[in-house]
This record gives C-alpha cells, structure tokens and sequence, in this order.
C-alpha cells in the first residue's frame, strides 16, 4: 500500500473579499493516482484545527486503492485537499495579510465562503462532488453548503469525521465543562515550543507531546515534511517554525458560534444530502454528548450512516488512516449506487 503512487499538484486560489478587503489565498493540492476515473467521484477534505492539507495523504492512497476495485460510479476521480486560510501553505503565502488584520482572525466561516467558490470553480464544473471534514473542518465543510439552495446542492454527500459540533443548548448546559477545555487548549497552543534549530530537534519535541505522539508514523512523517517553514531568526541564523501561528491556532479554539451554525445547518441538510458520520471510540478531546448530539433523530439529525472506529479518539484522521479509508470506503458505496434517486427519497 505504502508504494501506492500519489499524484499531487499544487495550486493556490482566490478567495472572496471580506469587508470591503481583498480575499485571502487559499492554498490546496489536487490527487489523483494512475487509475483514477474520469468517472468518479471527486472528493474534498477540509482539516482541523493546527493541521494542514497534507494530513490526508495516507489515508487517500488506502481510498483510492479500496475504490478503484469498487464499481465505476463508486471509483475516485480526483481528491482536492485544502488549507485553512491561516494554516499550513496558506498561512506562509497569507503571513503579510493576516498580520495586516486587527482585530480578528480566520474564522471557520471565512473557510468556508472560500471553499464555496471553489465548488462553484471550473475546476470541478459538473463533477459528482463528496464533502469531507474533520473536526472543525466538519464545520467548515458543512457551512460551505450555505451558499447553494437546500434543495440544490453541489454535493452527493458529506463525510463529517470526528465533528466538533454541537447545538448552542447543549453548550450553555455544559458551560463550566466547555469553557474549562476550551481555556485549556488556548493555553496549550500558546505555551508551545512553535521554532526550533533544526527539523530533528521539532520531531523530538511534538514525539513526545500529545496529540503527534498517538499520530501514525506515516502521518508523523506527512507532519514533519509538510508541517514546518524555513523561519530567519533575529540574528540572522535559519530555524524551522511551525506554518500555522500558535496565536492563530488559540483564536480557532475560541471560534464556538461558527459550530453551532454549522449543527444548525446540518439539522436542515442531512434531509436534502446523505450526511455519513465518523467517530472514534475513545472520548479523549470531544465528549459523548457531542456523538449524541449529532445523531439526536428527535431534533431532525438523521445521519445516511454512522461508523465508529476503535481504539482511536478525536484525532482519528492522524491516529488511524486506514481505518478512516475503511470507514469512509463503505459510505461511499453505500450512497453513491443511485446517488439521484435517494436524494428524491429524503426530500
């Protein structure tokens, strides 16, 4: 599997404007592999919080390689990776931008008007279009959905993984709780060693801390090549620096509202689009109650299809890759056989 060949190009795009100011950039990269079909379907995947488009890599070559056995409509045409607008690539090609802004930052909102315009690019002009988030990418993805009708949408299906959603009640009657975590990750963030001499030196920090320390080690080493930028220290020597600010990643943290939107819209949406759910069995970040909260049929959340992958936890994008592809393999066939006549049905 490791020798499966990617096939990856790099494009950076225009963004919308924002309040009378220019769009940021948003960087992304577009796989596909020797038998990719033309087709297929064509797969977009939005990350969390502190992570970057290239995270996705190991999980897509198991994808590509389950899919390409599986019938032709079910089969990859092309998956397109992004940045946030203040992470990974993006974050270095935005560095002058998003210094200019006072006050604010990137919120998952801002992301997700961004990836609306590409889903409305030539770039996947009449493509059959899947949604995939993971974490407060899952919001991203589902606000995305807000630019086209409910009974219109460019997408076949959304993946939402791990979810860092959840209605606003829900919060306010786990305040203390919520808050407390939230403190606690802006904290973190923030007290991170983020420079270091030498790429060496960064991967014997982040192996020994959580989360990198539970990653898979094809995703460690996906970190580690694609995680970091040349930074010019103050006396003129060369450092490696983290793409993503800390200062940037502890605004994400506080980002609550855009979550509560995005649970919002997906109560409206997964009766128009088959929206299939990812958890991890272990509840080490995200608690129960948010799992509960995203399949609550009784306030209209009626997810296509709910996995649970054991053994891993909120961060099972990095923990388990193959199990991910294994999970989302399965959806994918479920809802794609006569993808029309069931958005029909749930309408």
């Amino acid at each position: 599997m490791s020798s499966l060949q990617l096939r990856s190009e790099l494009f950076v795009l225009d963004t919308p404007p924002r309040h009378g100011l220019p769009g940021l950039k948003m960087s992304a990269k577009r796989y596909s592999t020797p038998f990719s079909d033309p087709q297929g379907l064509t797969l977009l995947f939005a990350h969390g919080v502190g992570a970057h488009k290239e995270q996705w890599e190991p999980m897509l070559r198991h994808l590509f390689f389950h899919q390409k056995l599986e019938q032709p409509h079910s089969r990859i045409r092309e998956a397109w990776c992004f940045d946030w607008l203040n992470h990974g690539d993006a974050a270095v090609i935005n560095k002058a931008a998003l210094e200019r802004r006072s006050p604010g930052d990137v919120s998952v909102a801002e992301w997700a008007v961004a990836i609306a315009s590409f889903v409305r690019s030539p770039y996947v002009r009449e493509h059959r279009l899947v949604g995939f988030g993971h974490s407060a990418g899952a919001s991203a993805i589902m606000l995305s959905t807000r630019a086209f009708p409910l009974r219109n949408q460019p997408f076949v299906a959304l993946f939402l993984i791990e979810p860092s959603m959840l209605t606003r009640e829900l919060w306010m009657s786990h305040l203390l709780e919520r808050e407390s975590k939230m403190t606690r990750s802006v904290s973190a963030a923030l007290r991170r060693c983020h420079v270091f001499d030498t790429r060496e030196e960064a991967a014997s920090y982040f192996r020994e801390r959580k989360p990198w320390k539970g990653f898979h080690s094809d995703v460690f080493d996906v970190f580690m090549q694609h995680g970091f930028v040349i930074h010019n220290g103050s006396v003129g020597d060369t450092k490696v620096a983290l793409k993503c600010d800390i200062h940037h990643e502890a605004l994400a943290y506080q980002d609550i509202e855009n979550h509560f939107e995005a649970t919002d819209q997906y109560t409206r949406l997964c009766r128009a689009v088959p929206v299939h759910i990812v958890f991890g069995s272990i509840h080490d970040y995200v608690p129960s109650y948010f799992q509960d909260c995203m399949t609550d049929v009784s306030q209209g959340r009626s997810p296509a299809s709910v996995i649970t992958v054991p053994g891993a936890g909120h961060n099972i994008a990095q923990q388990t890759p193959e199990a991910v592809a294994s999970a989302i393999s399965v959806g994918l066939n479920s809802i794609t056989r006569d993808s029309a006549a069931h958005l029909l049905h749930r309408l």
